[in-house]
């Protein structure tokens, strides 16, 4: 059963990379991010993505970063945790968010395809509309 295989888990982020619909490639954290995903048997999720090269806060104080650190450190992370769901037949398994960074996601469903390789994990976000042309987020993890 394809839920087993994401039970009682822990993946190490690889690789991401965003691929537009006219050729483009592109790093929505950074050649060299860093994440975890996790799932539990009990049906719950949590994932976290880290870009490369996030500055520190000058004062050293999480509540008292200046508002350019503060932008590089909320658009270099993205957190979100909640249930998941495995849908076998279409190879997806949707993300019910509960809470996290980015509060549009919160009590919405982020629906990825996936495919297993070896012990790696592809995940695929659903096309996002551009201006100019559609964007497909690839995260390649690998179980640890």
């Amino acid at each position: 059963m394809v839920q087993d295989k994401f039970a009682n888990t822990t993946w190490r982020l690889l690789d991401c990379y965003g691929k537009w619909t006219d050729g483009r490639i592109t790093y929505p954290y950074g050649e060299h991010a860093e994440g975890q995903l996790m799932y539990n048997d009990h049906g719950s999720f949590s994932g976290q993505i880290a870009g490369s090269g996030r500055p520190v806060f000058e004062s050293g104080n999480l509540l008292k970063g200046t508002p350019e650190e503060i932008k590089k450190a909320f658009e270099g992370y993205i957190a979100y945790y909640g249930t998941y769901e495995v849908d076998e037949n279409n190879s997806q398994i949707t993300h019910h968010v509960e809470n996290g960074l980015f509060p549009n996601w919160v009590g919405n469903n982020q629906t990825r395809t996936y495919e297993f390789e070896g012990k790696n994990l592809r995940l695929n976000t659903q096309p996002i509309k551009g201006a100019k042309a559609d964007l497909t987020v690839t995260l390649l993890w690998e179980r640890v």
